[in-house]
């Protein structure tokens, strides 16, 4: 098992956050988040929601769904999950993620079942910055 290449480079900013009710895990939240970037030189946009859960111990671990377009109109569909220790010493979160994307388009078939691993950092005033990796 091993890195391919770098597929994915997004920055982003944070749209909305709502405070949904805790359990007994942690304090949950529902976060929008809108990116922009590049998907194998593509040009491409993607809106995400996702639940935040920030455990008792401080970790975090969040899981979502985003849509994603290309500048030439085509769509891919996303599901992530990722995790962190927690806020690091300058208040960035470091996630490390991993996303699967279904789509229609001929062009990002090849996507359909792959796994991506990477980075998903979120910075204290809500900018964010990805990287994602094909692991093969």
């Amino acid at each position: 098992m091993a890195l391919g290449e770098l597929l994915v480079e997004e920055a982003g900013t944070i749209t909305g956050l709502r405070v949904l009710p805790a359990t007994a895990e942690g304090a949950n939240y529902e976060i929008c988040l809108s990116t922009e970037g590049m998907l194998r030189g593509t040009k491409i946009t993607t809106n995400w929601t996702y639940l935040q859960l920030v455990r008792t111990d401080g970790s975090i671990y969040g899981t979502g769904d985003g849509v994603c377009t290309t500048e030439c109109g085509q769509t891919l569909h996303l599901k992530g999950s990722g995790s962190a220790a927690g806020p690091d010493e300058n208040g960035s979160i470091p996630m490390r993620v991993i996303n699967h994307y279904h789509t229609n388009s001929e062009k990002f078939a090849d996507l359909n079942g792959a796994a991506l691993v990477g980075e998903y950092d979120v910075k204290p005033d809500g900018t964010t910055a990805m990287k994602l990796w094909h692991w093969k």
